[in-house]
């Protein structure tokens, strides 16, 4: 009896033992988060197809500890674009005939709305048939002027890969929320020929009814989680489905939008970072294009190809 009333009271010094090493082991910890430095950041497009697309946006993001989330416009830059080619010898060649400057507007495009930090071609407002429209084959150099600095940026226009054409079926029943109702949408297909070389990378986009009245590259569809390489179907005749659903009767602008691979490896680094699952997740750097101190962002040459289908 003596014996197993030992053995109990070592066990409760045990367990006194282990609660005192777990509560001697606890210590505050004063972590200071240091305020992050400011940033101005860039994005710029220059397409072959739609002048009004053809815009940079400036803004400038806040501290850590600065209220809100949504970064502060940066207004009053001299921003411009000018066209040139890229010289055997890897030289840049400017033509400053070309260059035009962008400018803060009220536009008929935009129900002729003031956009703080959108900066585009003036001559949409007075003659949008000689707007900033890039051509295949050429590059351009970016130029911006705020706050006492200065930052550049280049970017090709590839030759675009043609859309063969498109089609819709893969029919599937889905919720429809704003009418509460059961429905059959359909997806579509881009079928289009990749070119035998390797390297192509493309981005895919789409204005659809749920989107028809947004304006600009972020307003538009586009499946995050399909940019495209050609490392594996060089060459090959090519059917992509999108996973995304269409109502029966939808009109779809489809736009395959070439990239190289800078632009490419920005928008996916961009993708990987809005998808990312909070402090535990494999950190994510945006592959920055902008040169420049206290930059990030890309200047984003598009080459599309469009066709229209209507979802059946």
């Amino acid at each position: 009896m003596r014996a197993t009333v030992r053995k109990a009271e070592i066990r409760v010094v045990i367990v006194f033992i282990a609660m005192a090493a777990l509560v001697s082991c606890e210590r505050d910890f004063n972590i200071e988060l240091k305020n992050n430095k400011p940033q101005l950041i860039v994005e710029g497009y220059i397409n072959n197809l739609m002048p009004s697309y053809n815009y940079v946006v400036l803004s400038q993001s806040k501290g850590f500890y600065d209220p809100g989330f949504e970064n502060i416009p940066v207004s009053g830059a001299i921003v411009t674009i000018t066209e040139g080619v890229l010289l055997s010898n890897n030289q840049y060649q400017w033509d400053e005939t070309t260059t035009r400057e962008l400018k803060e507007a009220r536009l008929p495009q935009l129900r002729n709305s003031a956009l703080p930090g959108f900066y585009f071609d003036p001559k949409l407002a007075t003659d949008s048939t000689k707007a900033l429209l890039g051509k295949p084959g050429k590059h351009y150099l970016l130029q911006i002027e705020t706050a006492g600095k200065r930052y550049t940026a280049t970017t090709a226009l590839l030759m675009p890969v043609e859309i063969d054409s498109l089609s819709s079926g893969f029919y599937y029943m889905d919720d429809d929320e704003e009418n509460d109702t059961i429905v059959e949408k359909a997806r579509v297909t881009v079928h289009y020929k990749d070119p035998d070389t390797i390297g192509n990378t493309q981005l895919h986009y789409w204005r659809s009814w749920n989107v028809r009245n947004n304006f600009g590259w972020g307003g538009l569809n586009t499946n995050r989680y399909t940019t495209v390489t050609d490392e594996l179907v060089n060459g090959q005749y090519i059917h992509f489905t999108q996973p995304n659903g269409f109502y029966k009767g939808d009109t779809v602008h489809y736009m395959l939008t070439s990239v190289e691979r800078k632009v490419y490896n920005f928008w996916d680094s961009f993708n990987k970072a809005r998808r990312n699952d909070g402090p535990f997740s494999t950190p994510v750097t945006l592959k920055n294009t902008i040169e420049g101190e206290d930059v990030t962002g890309c200047f984003s040459g598009f080459s599309i190809s469009m066709k229209t289908i209507i979802a059946h």
